[in-house]
């Protein structure tokens, strides 16, 4: 959040940059013994390399300051930012080529000896954060269910000191349930004590605020404006990574969602499609003749399949998939299709596994239906019935959709508008939050779930 995670954040930053010359000068100390003389010169042609792989790091969540409570994520982003740096920097050094030295050998040393004091850097950093105790203090001022979804990361987040529940609000015993450790006050004089004598940083507000007027001008009228107010909502989205539909309106869609797309992004995003688009048809082409051969062999039917779904503005198309499901007259009639059916074939099976049925959508991709990275196109079918049971489902056709999202990386397949309904709360993010550094961290994250 804000204050003190900001301040940290920056030590980690200023922590990785010295790191990465540090391991430089072992680079060129372990190639060559007279080669750490001409560090300054590496010194300045690095650095454009050095920003990007900055840029990888943050990207991949390895600035989030609880990374060493999941250790296995931590490592294998590390082996993800490993083989992309390599990949930079050999790129890198192909169209600038300075050095008499082989850059690759250099880069390969660079790497794995920034990988080694990287690992013992933030390993430090997280025993002094641990032991020190170094997390914001909070007051959570009402309740909210919300809380209770994100209250692991919440704990793990803040040093919570007290809950305030003022009187004439609800929440006060399932406060006390979840947080059966917290002191519990109900008068203002109380809260402005405690705000005082444990240096509180930040106060929660688990409230709406516009129901709760007085109250909110009794806490503005007692407590200094220097302290860091965060509303339920937005800490719901910074936690959660989606948006709530709860206290959703018009005025919150004119005034986060309602932005032009700026040209400079589109243009980026759309050579980064045609150019991906291509590879996707090229590795199409080379696997067309042995997947539609294992279709044919596999049981009789067409080796496409072709379905109607709806892209930006509400602007109907057809998806190109290689077909995994047995062929039937009717294939289309049922809205929703669980796996348990028994309607995928053998063959369909291996391609949904290794995501091989996905590549005819390449296609797609070139003729602008779709992105690589966006909201996943929904079956026309499925889509009116989301527009009637979804609250502002219709938002959703605001941007172009994609071959991976936000909402797929997060939440497995919706078989109920329950679930659809959560998936649109990613999907809401993805359009507020939208742009480049998104749609890497997208592609970075559905290249670990493949993996894996």
């Amino acid at each position: 959040m804000k204050g003190q995670s900001k301040t940290l954040r920056v030590i980690l930053l200023l922590g990785d940059i010295f790191v990465l010359y540090v391991a430089l000068f072992l680079a060129l100390a372990l190639r060559n013994k007279n080669l750490p003389s001409q560090v300054n010169g590496f010194f300045y042609s690095f650095f454009i390399l050095y920003v990007l792989w900055i840029l990888i790091i943050f990207v991949l969540d390895l600035y989030d300051l609880h990374f060493f409570r999941k250790p296995k994520d931590f490592f294998f982003n590390l082996i993800i930012f490993s083989f992309l740096a390599f990949f930079a920097g050999v790129t890198y050094f192909y169209f600038r080529p300075v050095f008499s030295i082989t850059p690759k050998t250099i880069l390969l040393l660079n790497i794995i000896s920034f990988d080694v004091i990287f690992i013992v850097w933030r390993c430090l950093f997280g025993f002094i954060l641990g032991v020190g105790g170094i997390k914001e203090k909070v007051v959570i001022v009402g309740f909210h269910e919300k809380i209770t979804e994100i209250l692991p990361q919440l704990k793990a987040m803040y040093d919570i000191s007290a809950f305030f529940c003022p009187p004439h609000t609800t929440g006060e015993k399932k406060c006390m349930a979840y947080f059966p450790e917290l002191k519990t006050i109900s008068e203002i004089s109380d809260l402005k004590k405690i705000v005082a004598d444990k240096k509180i940083t930040s106060i929660i507000f688990a409230l709406d605020f516009y129901s709760n007027e007085n109250l909110v001008k009794e806490i503005f009228a007692s407590l200094p404006l220097t302290l860091n107010y965060i509303g339920v909502e937005e800490l719901y989205e910074s936690v959660a990574k989606k948006v709530s539909l709860e206290h959703l309106n018009e005025i919150w869609f004119l005034e986060k969602i309602s932005k032009p797309e700026g040209i400079f992004n589109q243009g980026v995003k759309r050579i980064f499609d045609i150019i991906l688009s291509l590879i996707g048809l090229l590795v199409f082409v080379i696997f067309l003749p042995f997947v539609a051969l294992a279709i044919k062999i596999d049981g009789n039917g067409s080796v496409f399949y072709k379905q109607k779904r709806v892209g930006k503005n509400g602007k109907e198309f057809i998806l190109y998939k290689f077909r995994t499901m047995k062929e039937a007259p009717n294939q289309d009639s049922k809205v929703w299709r669980e796996k348990s059916e028994g309607n995928i074939t053998k063959v369909g099976a291996v391609l949904r596994k290794l995501h091989l049925d996905e590549l005819p959508q390449a296609y797609n991709i070139l003729r602008s239906d779709i992105s690589f990275v966006g909201p996943r196109a929904e079956w026309q079918e499925l889509a009116k019935v989301f527009e009637k049971e979804i609250p502002f489902y219709k938002q959703r056709y605001l941007v172009k959709p994609g071959l991976l999202g936000w909402a797929q990386i997060n939440f497995p397949a919706s078989k109920s508008v329950n679930e659809a309904k959560e998936k649109f709360e990613y999907d809401l993010y993805y359009i507020k939050n939208r742009s480049l550094l998104l749609d890497l961290e997208i592609i970075l994250k559905a290249v670990k779930l493949f993996i894996l």
